[in-house]
Order: C-alpha cells, then structure tokens, then sequence
C-alpha cells in the first residue's frame, strides 16, 4: 500500500471530515466542467421530437434518467422509445455530432475545480474517468484551462463498458499507479458514484440537487467544499486551537474570580 501524499478536509453539513488518500480520478461532465446541462436539455429535444411520451421529469423515461451514462448507453435505451423506431448506432452518430456541436462555444469550470485541481495534483497523481467521447472531453478540459492538471484523463471508448460499470475507474487507477483502495473518486451522478464504488475507490458524491440520490461516503453540493490540508492550514488551525483554549482558560478563571468574591461578600 502506497503512503498516504495527501489530506482533503471536506465541508459537509454534518461538520468537517478529513480524509487521507494518494490518488484522485474526477468525472469530468457536471463535475469539472459545466456541460451536463447541454447534455440533457440535448437529450429532452430528443425525446420532444421522437418520443414525446417521455419528454419530461415525471414520466417513465425522461432526461434526468440519463444522467451520467455513455453515448452508448444512452442511445441504447432512447432505441426504444422513438417512433418510429431507430437503430442505437444512428443514434450515437446523431447525438455525438450535436453534442459535440454544443460543446464548440466552449464551457466554464464548476465552481471550485479550478481551485481544487492543480492544488491536488501537485501532490497527489490525478486522474479523469469519463463516459464522454475522448475529442469532447479533451476539447472541454483544454478550453477550461484544466488539461495541465491532469495525469491521464480516461474515455469510454478505452474500455469495453462505460459507467455504471466500473471499468473506467480500474483503468485510470491503474494508468496513474495507485490502487482503488487509496484513490478518492469525485463523480456527480448515480451511474458515476455506482462505477466508482465497485471499482472499490471512497466516493464523493458532489450534486446540488439533493433529489439526486447518490451511492457515496461523503455528499457535497460543489468541490467548493473540498480543501487540501497544508502544513499552513495545520499551524492556522493550531493556532486558532491555542487561541480557544486561551479563551477558555481566561473565562474559567474570571468565573472563578467571581465565585471567589461571592463568597467572600456571602
């Protein structure tokens, strides 16, 4: 087992929680980058125009049910539902090329991944595992400024099945030479926090949307929440430990003072 490089202090509503690990793989859609929303509102224009039964949340089938899953995986199931019917492999072209049409103006970081990335991979190897095609995913981790932080980013045509299978998370542990065991996993949807699992990573689950049930150790609303723990912040928080003692002491000792001088007058 490799040592341990790094702490991350996590802030969750439940108070803070440190974890120790060597290695971390990000999902990259919704969790890095802001391009899950292009994503499904893609897919909701979809289902308006082939399968309008299942166009909106609520119904047996709607966008948000795709929701971490692969090109493939996504065009496997909308084979079903259109009428008139169409071949999963007309999908995937059809879906690839709008999306990656979409994704030409170029997208943002999520809040925190700009701050979070390079901080950790200056100490730790860091990993992306995504159920993107690797020209899209590329392309985005480029145009944010994120690629540079990056050991190995991880696609869905280099595996033989993409999330939930767990796969893609073997795989970028395995090319950053850290075992799941002492990896940590950042993913933001069901099927990601499902591979991440039984690949055997601790999972992050990172969703604002508390709707979204996540399978996950730790549960945030951004990477906003995630900090790496410096010998400065180690000092910063014994110092601010040193002053509440301080406090403490000053305010027993003036109680009793003032017991003292109660009894004195009693």
């Amino acid at each position: 087992m490799p040592a341990e490089q790094v702490r991350l202090r996590f802030a969750t509503p439940a108070g803070t929680v440190e974890l120790g690990i060597s290695g971390a793989v990000f999902d990259c859609d919704g969790l890095l980058v802001d391009s899950e929303s292009v994503w499904l509102e893609m897919l909701q224009q979809w289902l308006i125009d082939h399968a309008p039964a299942h166009s909106m949340p609520g119904t047996p089938t709607s966008p948000p049910d795709f929701l971490g899953l692969s090109v493939y995986d996504t065009a496997a199931q909308l084979s079903r539902l259109g009428r008139p019917a169409q071949p999963a492999e007309s999908i995937v072209e059809a879906l690839s090329q709008r999306y990656s049409a979409l994704l030409s103006g170029g997208v943002v970081p999520m809040d925190g991944a700009a701050a979070l990335l390079p901080e950790l991979a200056r100490r730790v190897p860091v990993a992306v595992a995504s159920n993107g095609l690797r020209d899209d995913v590329l392309g985005m981790l480029a145009f944010s400024g994120l690629e540079g932080s990056l050991h190995s980013v991880c696609t869905v045509e280099q595996v033989s099945a993409g999330k939930p299978a767990p796969h893609l998370y073997l795989e970028a542990c395995d090319r950053i030479g850290i075992g799941p065991a002492d990896s940590v996993a950042f993913e933001d949807s069901p099927a990601g926090c499902q591979a991440a699992g039984a690949a055997g990573l601790t999972v992050v689950g990172v969703n604002a949307d508390d709707a979204i049930e996540l399978e996950c150790q730790i549960r945030l609303s951004s990477l906003e929440q995630v900090s790496v723990v410096t010998q400065e912040s180690l000092r910063d928080g014994q110092e601010r430990t040193r002053d509440d003692e301080s406090t403490n002491d000053n305010e027993s000792i003036a109680d009793e003072e003032s017991i003292n001088e109660g009894a004195r007058h009693g």
